[in-house]
């Protein structure tokens, strides 16, 4: 299988190179045969990055541990489904997966039939190989995951027990898809400097792919989550850490590029802004990967550092210059002043879509800020200081608070009414706010946690009438991931503040009272295994003398591995989650720490609204061919 990769990298390279310089001998002879071999190459390339990767899942599925990288990441005895998600445990393999996901999105793009007119597909596709071909070249000559060894093992070390979940699975994929989404948006803007776009109708096809990687971008965060919550046995679900960071900064920056979008299309400063924001979103997912695998910062997401790290950092560098010369060079375009008619439910939400924007770019700018320290610290005082999860909090939480009202008001400031009217729409969401505020505060929520509490109220009230009324498909989705986000903010909030933990130690039949639960503790069970051995204790919960459920927490010992892994055990209700892990351990005395979060089931069911919502939206634009016709489902109009 090495040679199958190699080669088809190698052939991936030749055809990505010819695509790239058939495009340009097309836009300058204008022949429509030359264009379409240009697409064929392009076709090619991206089959010969297939070819490639299925290669490298064969090898881990055949057991073929005279590559490296299979030998690292791969056992005989390691289930199918990780055997796969294996591909992605490592740097090399998880950049090609992304060249991977990267050229099929320019397949896709160039033959989207509205991309055909006036040469577009062609210039994306220009834009977009280019991007291939660099993370290519990186793949063949700094990071291959072809690699022989001399020696073939007879078995390998086996994945990291750690990244044997569904959570790493999924997560990884999600997050590049959303990454390399952004390259789309980001070609839109230099096509549209690059023709000298007066016009602007660049940005009219922006709006949708900046979308489809923001939600896929979001999924990937939250999986992440979600992975840390189950796996990882701290009990949270996130740390502030670098890398964890470096994956926010994006998505910050581009939420605030969606909302941006949404100005009325006169609005002076909505195409500058569009392309700058465009141009950091896609310099921060290179960015993301620069910390990931440069070893600058201190992480338990992040790869050893290497060259591979230092050439992602040229990469940014090269990317940001050259949009900043073709923004500066191209400057009439960016300040030229679009015509068409307002959006009346837009023109209103000026002032507070430019306000969350800034809130949103202030909040990326501080946790870029507070994730960077250490290295500051380590250039200008020549030593280190980290700054712990404090810092990140309190940075964050008057941002977020801000964000929160501003997201609460939207959906009374789309129409200009009179005094009376104005009254009577906030009534409602006041009056419910007024009393889960006053809810809040008498179960000790804090000054901070009763206005947060209060806030999602007021803006889960007044979002409910778009849900109601369905207007328009595009703002019953919009309206849709506004309330998700609420409902997050709700399950962050409960699951920050109402936190009961506590370690005990207890012999068999002993019994532990947790707020109005009472745990039953019958003993240890250990099991045995080829290659690893498990040491577990289930808990009986009883509430008012009724069992409710079982709670497992499992600690996992590895052959050949010196730390075990953790199986925590988690109980779920709309209230609350209970959260065991088995400590520790003298036989029959067991170790456990308990802990008690509020709400932390808002979190995933309000990401699955976010989901559902952005979904919505993404298809609300989709036409339909029916008995050779073409039919709109929905209208495309924003409301």
């Amino acid at each position: 299988m090495t040679y199958v990769g190699v080669v088809s990298l190698y052939l991936a390279v030749f055809f990505g190179v010819s695509a790239l310089i058939l495009s340009l001998l097309t836009l300058r002879e204008k022949k429509q045969r030359i264009g379409l071999m240009a697409g064929r190459a392009g076709a090619l390339s991206t089959l010969c990055i297939l070819t490639a990767t299925l290669g490298l899942v064969v090898a881990f599925l055949i057991n073929d541990f005279s590559i490296a990288y299979v030998s690292r990441h791969s056992a005989r005895n390691l289930p199918v489904l990780y055997k796969v998600s294996a591909l992605w445990a490592g740097q090399s393999g998880s950049l090609l997966l992304w060249v991977l996901i990267l050229s099929s999105l320019t397949f896709v793009v160039q033959r989207v039939k509205r991309y055909q007119k006036d040469d577009l597909g062609i210039r994306l596709g220009i834009v977009m190989q280019a991007v291939c071909l660099v993370f290519l070249l990186l793949l063949l000559f700094i990071a291959t995951p072809f690699e022989r060894l001399t020696t073939s093992p007879y078995d390998g070390s086996g994945l990291n027990p750690m990244l044997q979940s569904l959570g790493m699975v999924f997560h990884p994929p999600l997050l590049f898809l959303g990454f390399s989404g952004f390259l789309v948006p980001f070609a839109f803007a230099v096509v549209g400097l690059w023709t000298n776009d007066l016009e602007g109708d660049w940005l009219g096809h922006v709006m949708k792919w900046v979308l489809f990687s923001w939600l896929f971008l979001t999924a990937g965060i939250v999986t992440g989550g979600q992975w840390a919550y189950n796996e990882l046995g701290w009990g949270g679900y996130w740390a502030w850490d670098p890398v964890e960071n470096s994956s926010f900064f994006p998505w910050l920056t581009s939420t605030a590029l969606l909302h941006i979008l949404c100005l009325p299309l006169e609005h002076s400063t909505r195409r500058v802004w569009s392309y700058i924001l465009i141009v950091i979103t896609y310099g921060l997912t290179i960015f993301a990967t620069f910390l990931t695998r440069s070893g600058i910062l201190d992480s338990v997401h992040a790869f050893a550092g290497g060259v591979l790290g230092q050439a992602f950092l040229a990469v940014l560098l090269i990317l940001l210059v050259f949009s900043l010369v073709l923004g500066w060079s191209r400057r009439r375009v960016l300040v030229s002043t679009e015509k068409g008619d307002t959006n009346y439910e837009s023109s209103g939400m000026a002032i507070p879509i430019t306000l969350g924007s800034i809130l949103l770019l202030m909040l990326c700018a501080g946790v870029f800020f507070g994730t960077m320290f250490p290295v500051l610290s380590r250039l200008f005082a020549a030593r280190e200081v980290v700054l712990d999860r404090g810092f990140f909090n309190q940075l964050s939480v008057p941002l977020f608070l801000a964000i929160l009202f501003l997201m609460s008001l939207s959906p009374l400031l789309r129409k200009e009414v009179s005094g009376r009217v104005w009254i009577r729409r906030l009534a409602l969401p006041v009056l419910s706010a007024v009393a889960v505020g006053i809810y809040a505060y008498s179960i000790e929520a804090g000054g901070i946690g009763t206005l947060a509490f209060a806030l999602a109220a007021f803006g889960i009230v007044s979002h409910v009438p778009i849900l109601l009324q369905f207007r328009s498909l595009r703002r019953w989705g919009g309206g849709l991931v506004h309330l998700g986000v609420l409902i997050v903010m709700v399950g962050v909030t409960g699951s920050s503040i109402f936190v009961e933990d506590i370690h005990v130690s207890v012999n068999p039949g002993q019994e532990i009272v947790l707020g109005e639960y009472t745990l039953q503790y019958e003993g240890l069970k250990a099991q045995y295994g080829s290659d690893r051995y498990h040491v577990g204790t289930t808990l009986k919960i009883m509430d008012d003398g009724l069992k409710r459920g079982e709670i497992t927490s499992v600690k996992t010992f590895w052959e050949g591995r010196s730390q075990p892994s953790t199986k925590v055990g988690i109980f779920s209700t709309f209230k609350e989650d209970l959260y065991l892990n088995l400590a520790g351990w003298e036989q029959p005395v067991a170790q456990l720490h308990l802990q008690r979060f509020a709400l932390v089931g808002w979190i995933w069911v309000g990401s699955w609204m976010i989901y559902g919502g952005a979904l919505v939206t993404l298809l609300a634009d989709l036409k339909f061919r029916f008995k050779g016709r073409q039919v709109r489902l929905w209208s495309r109009q924003m409301r």
